[in-house]
C-alpha cells in the first residue's frame, strides 16, 4: 500500500508540476501583413526560454513564473520587435498575433515595406533552417510556386544535396547526397509512405502522383534526430501538406501550355479553401488539383549481344500519351481548452496513358520487328490520419496521431477489361539483308561503335538496312500479342505514434516516443505471349491487313540527331484498332509458354510475392541550452523490424513449382547527437553523429525469380540479406546575412555497413545453360564523403542600385568506394553520383519576377557489370529552367514556366558515352498561368 501511494504521489508531481511552484505559460502567432512567419525566434529577453515558430508560426513559452517579461522577436529580414508581456499564476495565455514588419519596430504599420515574390520564401526557408537543432533545409510554398516545377518530386531538386530520377521527363523518385533513392525516405507529414510502381520493387516512394500545389512545406533532413525514422542513410525528404488555416482563404490557380514534341494543349486548375468557425476553434481546409498534359518522348535503345559491347538489336521508339494528375487534401482541426485534435486526408493519382511504336532493327536475327504497343499506368495513393495534441499542465505535451495508406499500381483497361495489360503487338519482316555488321567471333552479326573499332557514332547508329530498302506491309507478318501484366498494392494498414515532451526547466526539454507500423504487399506479375493458331485459321495476318497511317511524331523523330531514322519507319496500324481486333479474335491465339514468364513455368517468380512487415520504434532523447550559444540534442531509438514473405520456388529436379516462405527480423540500434554552436546571432557551427539503415528491397527479399529468355538472365531475390547500416558524421558552417540570404560549408562521411549489390555468375536454369544468374548480396563495406556548399544573395551589397537581382547556388561534391566479390578494383556505389550543382539567377522587385534555374547531376553507376566496361552508366543532367511573374494587385498574379530549355537529353551508356544503351528526348515545355487570391 506504501508503494502504490509512492507511485500515485508521483504521477501526480510529474502531471501536475504548478502544484509545487506557480507556472504559465504563453503562446501566440507571429505573421506579416500577408502570411504567417515560420521559424521565427521568440525569446525572454535575459534568460535561455526560447522558441522558434512552427511551420504555422506558432510558438509556445512555457514554465514560466507569473510576472512581467520582455520578448524578443527576431526574424531575417524584418526589424526585431521587442513587447512586454505579463503572465499570471496558472495561466494559459494566448497573445494577440504579433505583426512583423519590414520598416517598423512596432504593431503600427505605417509604412510597408513589400516583400518580393521571391525573397519571401527564400526568408522562410533562411529562418527556419537558421534555428533548427539539426542540419535541415527548408522550402516553403512560395519558394515552391516561384519555380517551374509541378510535383513533389520536383519541387525539392533546387535543395542542396538534392537530386532526382526522372520518367518521360518528369521527376519522380527523391535521392539525397546521390546516394540511391531507396537510401533516403520520402515521407508526408512525418510518415513514410507506401510504395508502388510499375518496374521497380524498391522501397522507394514515386512522387509524380502527388502535385506541389498540395505542399505547404518541405523539410530535408541531412542528419536526422531520434524523434524521426531512423531508415535514411541518405536523409530524409518530409513533404509537408496545408493544413487548415487562421482564417478565411480562397486562393485559385489556373494554367495552360503545350509541350513541344506532342499536339494538344496541357492545363492545370487548382482551388485552396479554408476557413474557421465556431469562435474560431473549429478550422478546415480543402485544397483540390488537376493536370493534364500531353507529352512526347523520341528514344533510340542499342541492346548489346553477348560479347558484351557489339549491337545485336537497335530500338527505335516513339512514344506519345497523356498524363493527368489529380490531388485532394482536406483538413480539420479544433481547438481544445488544453490542446487541439485534428483530422485529414489525400488522395493523388497518376493516369498516364502511353501510345508507344517501336521500331527494333533485328542485326542477329535479320528481320526489322514493328511493335505497336498500348498501356494506361494508373498509380493511386489514398490515406487518413487522426491526432492530437493535448497539454498536461505548463510543462508537458502528448501528442499521437493514428494514420493508414493505401499505394496501388495498376493498368487500365487495354486491350479490354479482362486482359488488363501493357499490350503489345509485333509484327515482324525477316531477310532484310542487313549490310556492315561484323562476327567477331560470336556466331553472331553485330553493329558495333566506334568506340570498340566499329563504324558507328554514338548518336548516329546506322540501321543497317541496304540502300533503298523500304518495309512492306504485306510481308510484315503478326509474330505475337504481348499481354505484360503487373499489379502492385502496399498498405500501410496501421500507423501508430505518440510522443511526449516535458520542459523539465527553461535549458532542458525531454522527448519519448513510440512507433508502429503493419504494412502488407501484394505483388503479382505475368508476361504472355500468344502466337496465332495457323493450324486451325490459315496464316497470321499482316500489316497489311490493317487501317495504316503514319505513327504520331514521324516527320521530326530524334532530329537532334545527325541521322535520318523517320524515312525507313513503317506505316502503322492504330493500337485501338488492334485492341480490338484482339478482343474479338483472342480464341485465335495460343499462349506460348515457353516464351512467357509464369508462376507454372518458374519465369515469373521473382516478382509474385506478398509481404507482411512490421516496424515497432521507441526512442528517447534531450535537447539542452547549455547557454546562448550551444545547444545539444541527443537520443536513442530503437527499430525492430519483422519481415515475413510469401512467394515461389521451381524445383529444377521435380521441375515444379511450391510455394515457399521466409522471415527476416532485426533490430536496428540507431543513437544520434547533434551539437549546435551559436558563434552570433548569425552563425552557425554544427556538428551530427548519427546512425543510419535501409532495409532491403522488397524484390530483393523474394524467394523467387525470373527468367528472361531474351536476355538470358534469371534474376533472383534472396531473404537472408541484412540491412545496411551507415555511421554518419556530419560538421556544418553557416552563416546568415541580416536582409537576406545565408553562405554555407559542411563536409560529411559515410561508413556504410554491409552495402547490397548485384551478384552475378554463369550457371544453369531449368535446363538452359550458359544462364547470367544476378542476384543481391551484402557486400563488404563502403564509404562515402562528401563536400556541401550553398550561396544565396542578392546583389544590394554590391550597390543598393542591384538588390532585386540575387544568386541562389550550391553545390555538392562526392565519393564513395566499395569493393564487390567478383571484382578486383573498388568500385562507386551504386546510383551515387560524384556532384550535384544548382545555379539561379533571379531579378525581383515585388511586382515582377524572373528566375532562370540550372540544375544539374552528374553521373553514376546504374549497375555493376565484371568489369569497368561494362558497368552501366546513368549519364550527367542539366537542365535549364525559367520562371516569371507579374503582381497585378494584392489578389492576382500572372506567371509564365519554361521547362528543359535546352532539350536536355536522358542517356544511359555502358562504360562510357560512346557505347550508349538508351538515349531520349522530351523537348521544351511551358505553361501561362494566373493565381488569384480572393
Amino acid at each position: 500500500m506504501k508503494n502504490i501511494s509512492r507511485i500515485a504521489a508521483s504521477i501526480l508531481l510529474i502531471t501536475s508540476p504548478h502544484i509545487l511552484a506557480a507556472e504559465a505559460k504563453l503562446t501566440g502567432v507571429v505573421k506579416d501583413q500577408h502570411a504567417t512567419l515560420p521559424g521565427a525566434m521568440v525569446k525572454v529577453v535575459g534568460t535561455n526560454n526560447s522558441s522558434v515558430t512552427d511551420f504555422n508560426g506558432r510558438f509556445e513559452l512555457p514554465k514560466l513564473t507569473p510576472g512581467t517579461y520582455q520578448l524578443e522577436v527576431n526574424y531575417m529580414g524584418y526589424q526585431t520587435k521587442l513587447l512586454s508581456v505579463s503572465v499570471k499564476d496558472d495561466e494559459m495565455k494566448v497573445l494577440e498575433t504579433i505583426f512583423l514588419n519590414a520598416n517598423n519596430t512596432n504593431n503600427e504599420i505605417e509604412e510597408v515595406v513589400a516583400i518580393g515574390q521571391i525573397q519571401r520564401g527564400e526568408m522562410a526557408a533562411a529562418n527556419s533552417q537558421k534555428n533548427a537543432s539539426n542540419i535541415i533545409n527548408v522550402i516553403s510554398s512560395d519558394g515552391i510556386g516561384k519555380l517551374p516545377d509541378r510535383n513533389a518530386a520536383e519541387a525539392v531538386q533546387r535543395i542542396p544535396g538534392i537530386s532526382i530520377e526522372r520518367d518521360q521527363g518528369e521527376g519522380r523518385f527523391v535521392a539525397v547526397r546521390g546516394l540511391p533513392s531507396q537510401w533516403s525516405s520520402a515521407s508526408i507529414n512525418g510518415n513514410r509512405l507506401p510504395a508502388a510502381e510499375e518496374e521497380t520493387t524498391s522501397r522507394a516512394t514515386a512522387f509524380d502522383f502527388f502535385p506541389n500545389e498540395l505542399i505547404e512545406f518541405v523539410e530535408v533532413s541531412k542528419a536526422i534526430t531520434p524523434d524521426m525514422e531512423g531508415d535514411a542513410i541518405g536523409g530524409n525528404v518530409n513533404f509537408i501538406t496545408k493544413k487548415a488555416p487562421d482564417e478565411f482563404t480562397l486562393n485559385t490557380n489556373v494554367a495552360l501550355g503545350a509541350n513541344e514534341l506532342a499536339e494538344g494543349t496541357n492545363y492545370s486548375a487548382s482551388v485552396l479553401y479554408g476557413d474557421r468557425v465556431a469562435d474560431d476553434k473549429l478550422g478546415y481546409l480543402i485544397n483540390a488539383t488537376a493536370w493534364k498534359r500531353d507529352w512526347a518522348t523520341d528514344n533510340f535503345e542499342p541492346r548489346r549481344g553477348n560479347d558484351g559491347i557489339g549491337i545485336r538489336r537497335l530500338e527505335l521508339r516513339d512514344y506519345t500519351g497523356t498524363r493527368e494528375t489529380y490531388g485532394l487534401n482536406g483538413s480539420l482541426e479544433y481547438t481544445l481548452d488544453q490542446g487541439k485534435v485534428s483530422a485529414s486526408a489525400m488522395y493523388g493519382t497518376l493516369i498516364d496513358d502511353e501510345t508507344h511504336y517501336k521500331h527494333r532493327m533485328r542485326f542477329d536475327k535479320d528481320r526489322v520487328e514493328v511493335q505497336h504497343i498500348r498501356n494506361e499506368l494508373i498509380t493511386e495513393m489514398r490515406g487518413g490520419e487522426l491526432a492530437g495534441e493535448h497539454y498536461f499542465g505548463f510543462d508537458k505535451t502528448l501528442s499521437w496521431s493514428l494514420s493508414s495508406y493505401e499505394n496501388e499500381f495498376r493498368y487500365g483497361d487495354m486491350p479490354n477489361g479482362e486482359d488488363n495489360s501493357y499490350f503489345v503487338v509485333r509484327f515482324d519482316q525477316k531477310n532484310v539483308g542487313y549490310v556492315g555488321l561484323e562476327d567477331r567471333g560470336t556466331g553472331k552479326n553485330y553493329a558495333y561503335n566506334e568506340v570498340d573499332g566499329g563504324s558507328d557514332p554514338w548518336n548516329a547508329i546506322s540501321n543497317h538496312l541496304p540502300n533503298g530498302f523500304q518495309m512492306s506491309p504485306s510481308d510484315t507478318k503478326l509474330a505475337w500479342v504481348e499481354l505484360y501484366k503487373v499489379f502492385v498494392n502496399e498498405k500501410d494498414k496501421i500507423v501508430f505514434s505518440s510522443d511526449f515532451d516535458w520542459q523539465l526547466d527553461n535549458s532542458l526539454l525531454l522527448k519519448f516516443g513510440v512507433k508502429y507500423r503493419d504494412k502488407e504487399r501484394v505483388a503479382e506479375f505475368a508476361d504472355e505471349f500468344y502466337a496465332w493458331d495457323s493450324e486451325n485459321y490459315g496464316d497470321a495476318p499482316t500489316l497489311a491487313d490493317f487501317a495504316l497511317s503514319d505513327q504520331p511524331g514521324r516527320n521530326d523523330y530524334l532530329n537532334e540527331l545527325s541521322i535520318d531514322y523517320a524515312n525507313q519507319f513503317s506505316q502503322v496500324a492504330s493500337t485501338d484498332a488492334l485492341a480490338q481486333f484482339w478482343t474479338q479474335n483472342r480464341n485465335k491465339f495460343k499462349l506460348d509458354a515457353g516464351e512467357s514468364a509464369l508462376i507454372s513455368n518458374g519465369g515469373a517468380l521473382g516478382r509474385n510475392f506478398d509481404v507482411n512487415e512490421q516496424h515497432a520504434s521507441i526512442y528517447a532523447m534531450a535537447t539542452w541550452q547549455a547557454n546562448e550559444q550551444i545547444e545539444i540534442l541527443g537520443g536513442l531509438r530503437l527499430t525492430k523490424t519483422d519481415t515475413e514473405v510469401s512467394g515461389f520456388t521451381y524445383l529444377a529436379d521435380q521441375d515444379k513449382v511450391v510455394e515457399s516462405k521466409a522471415e527476416n527480423d532485426y533490430l536496428s540500434v540507431l543513437p544520434s547527437l547533434h551539437i549546435t554552436y551559436k558563434m552570433s546571432d548569425m552563425t552557425n557551427w554544427r556538428l551530427a553523429l548519427t546512425r543510419t539503415f535501409a532495409r532491403p528491397d522488397f524484390g530483393s527479399l523474394s524467394p523467387g525469380a525470373t527468367y528472361l529468355e531474351a536476355d538470358n538472365q534469371l534474376f533472383s531475390g534472396n531473404p537472408e540479406l541484412d540491412p545496411t547500416y551507415s555511421n554518419n558524421i556530419d560538421v556544418m558552417f553557416e552563416h546568415y546575412f541580416d536582409r537576406l540570404g545565408l553562405v554555407s560549408a559542411g563536409v560529411f562521411y559515410k561508413d556504410i555497413e554491409d552495402p547490397i549489390f548485384q551478384s552475378s555468375s554463369i550457371g544453369s536454369y531449368n535446363g538452359r545453360e550458359g544462364v547470367n544468374l544476378i542476384r543481391p548480396e551484402n557486400g563488404d563495406n563502403a564509404s562515402l564523403v562528401g563536400l556541401e556548399l550553398a550561396f544565396n544573395r542578392d546583389f544590394g551589397f554590391i550597390a543598393p542600385s542591384l538588390e532585386n537581382f540575387g544568386v541562389m547556388a550550391n553545390a555538392t561534391f562526392m565519393d564513395s568506394e566499395m569493393t564487390i566479390p567478383e571484382r578486383d578494383d573498388v568500385v562507386s556505389i551504386p546510383r551515387q553520383a560524384d556532384e550535384l550543382f544548382n545555379i539561379t539567377l533571379y531579378y525581383d522587385n515585388t511586382f515582377f519576377a524572373a528566375r532562370l534555374a540550372v540544375n544539374h547531376k552528374g553521373e553514376y553507376i546504374e549497375e555493376h557489370g565484371s568489369d569497368k566496361q561494362s558497368d552501366s552508366y546513368y549519364g550527367d543532367y542539366t537542365s535549364v529552367d525559367f520562371t516569371t511573374s507579374y503582381q497585378i494587385n494584392d489578389d492576382a498574379m500572372v506567371y509564365l514556366e519554361l521547362n528543359n530549355l535546352t532539350n536536355e537529353p536522358l542517356m544511359y551508356y555502358q562504360g562510357q558515352q560512346g557505347r550508349p544503351l538508351q538515349v531520349e528526348y522530351y523537348g521544351i515545355r511551358g505553361m501561362l498561368g494566373l493565381n488569384y487570391r480572393f
